[in-house]
């Protein structure tokens, strides 16, 4: 968690809301080359954001969803909480999650 907030400098809010969809692609039509993004979601500011991914927050993000992967193909779905609206949320593909008693966060 530190390493992406490092890299990204998004607020907490946004880091607990990213999801594996949130890792795109960009190709560039001159080359072809592509560009990895990180899509972060609106929240104080309303307005959508996408950042470049530097190489070292791209090995960070890996090393995060091979974690959370745990051999498995997919990333898991899990419900998440949301503090300032009371309700528990749909369960997502979150890059963030941790094992509470037998359920997953």
């Amino acid at each position: 968690m530190v390493e992406v907030l490092r890299h990204t400098g998004i607020r907490i809010e946004e880091l607990t809301e990213l999801s594996h969809h949130s890792l795109i692609q960009y190709q560039l039509p001159e080359t072809g080359k592509l560009v990895p993004l990180l899509q972060i979601a609106p929240s104080k500011t309303d307005a959508e954001r996408l950042l470049v991914i530097s190489p070292e927050l791209a090995d960070d993000l890996s090393q995060i969803v091979l974690r959370i992967r745990a051999g498995r193909h997919d990333v898991p779905r899990v419900v998440s909480y949301d503090k300032n609206e009371r309700v528990f949320n749909a369960p997502m593909p979150l890059l963030f999650q941790w094992h509470r008693r037998l359920e997953n966060w």
